[in-house]
């Protein structure tokens, strides 16, 4: 099969920084089950610099066996597509995106998926002169409409009527930790050690964490966060204990290191799609504490595989109280149950899943 991608949320090498690779990951396990992907990276450059990214060249790119066609527009979207014509149906991810592939639908009268992010949600409660109408006209013009977490498909039932698949995001297999080696960091805890991965900004709601942790002088714990953004003095000189570490950008392996030798995951965003850092962090066994409107909330069951919390900082403060006051047997029982629905999660599953409503497209 051959599939076109259109949205604006995709690095266009291995190089290109402040992209989230989530759409690239999709694309990636789709090229790895025998298809052909095409990418049209649709920028809206207006949309592109109030996020402070600089548009890129117009033209024909190619990364990981896949071709990208980047085209920067100025206005949503006046259209004249450069691009193969051979695909078999069209998938949208991220407002951009869908908004342009209405009118690749239209032009090539091809099968078309749209994919709804927590930005879809943001900009069909916010942005009411233009937008808000023409993404719901958009996503109604859909052959199918996918949710990329339980609260996205949720949000959406407010504002289209039409079925709503579920596709979220998975995680390689070998990246899940051995049982052993994830269940030992619970024998004889001197110090909790929690990790944060995040950008820091103001949507992943870190005040709250540090003011938590600057608070919870008779426990013994440290925090690592790992991210950089504006935020960054502001959050440092609000940290008065001496266990919060800043790490800034790290690699991977580096992450994945701190994050087999955390005992709990934590990332109270105000808003998350997904977020894959939850996944990485159930991955290795991780007791993870996610949001309530964060796109894990519909995978985790409080005290069975994680926590769901109230994203304040009593919320935080509450429930690193409970985990600090559980036995090693208890929260190796909660690291289990994270690891299985990790597995769960399994990358090709997901995307054999997220295939399955394509194919659906082309019956």
């Amino acid at each position: 099969m051959k599939v076109l991608i259109v949205t604006d949320l995709y690095p266009l090498n291995e190089h290109h920084k402040g992209i989230a690779r989530t759409i690239e990951n999709f694309a990636l396990a789709l090229r790895d089950l025998g298809h052909k992907i095409y990418v049209l990276r649709a920028d809206l450059v207006p949309n592109s610099l109030l996020r402070g990214r600089m548009p890129y060249k117009q033209g024909h790119y190619t990364s990981s066996g896949i071709e990208i066609y980047n085209q920067n527009f100025i206005l949503p979207f006046y259209f004249r597509p450069k691009i193969p014509d051979d695909f078999d149906v069209i998938i949208s991810h991220m407002p951009s995106g869908t908004l342009c592939a209405q009118k690749v639908k239209k032009k090539f009268n091809r099968p078309f998926m749209a994919v709804a992010h927590s930005s879809d949600i943001e900009v069909l409660k916010k942005y009411k002169i233009y937008f808000s109408s023409a993404l719901k006209h958009a996503l109604n013009c859909a052959d199918i409409v996918a949710a990329r977490s339980f609260w996205i498909k949720k949000e959406l039932k407010n504002y289209i009527d039409k079925e709503i698949a579920l596709v979220p995001s998975g995680i390689k297999k070998s990246e899940v930790l051995n049982e052993d080696r994830a269940l030992v960091k619970f024998d004889n805890i001197n110090e909790i050690k929690i990790v944060c991965i995040a950008s820091l900004i103001k949507r992943k709601n870190l005040m709250p964490l540090i003011e938590a942790i600057n608070e919870l002088q008779e426990c013994n714990i440290s925090l690592k966060i790992f991210g950089c953004g504006p935020l960054e003095k502001k959050l440092k000189k609000k940290a008065k204990n001496e266990k919060i570490k800043f790490l800034g950008h790290r690699s991977q392996s580096e992450i994945f290191d701190a994050l087999s030798e955390a005992h709990i995951f934590i990332l109270p965003s105000l808003r998350e799609t997904f977020g894959l850092s939850y996944l990485e962090a159930l991955a290795k066994g991780c007791i993870t504490i996610c949001s309530n409107n964060s796109g894990m909330s519909g995978y985790i069951t409080d005290n069975k595989n994680g926590f769901i919390i109230a994203p304040t900082k009593d919320g935080i403060k509450n429930i690193i109280k409970k985990i600090a006051a559980k036995n090693s047997n208890e929260l190796k029982e909660i690291s289990k149950n994270a690891l299985k629905l990790a597995s769960e999660l399994e990358y090709y599953k997901c995307a054999k899943k997220y295939l399955d409503n394509i194919k659906n497209l082309c019956k």
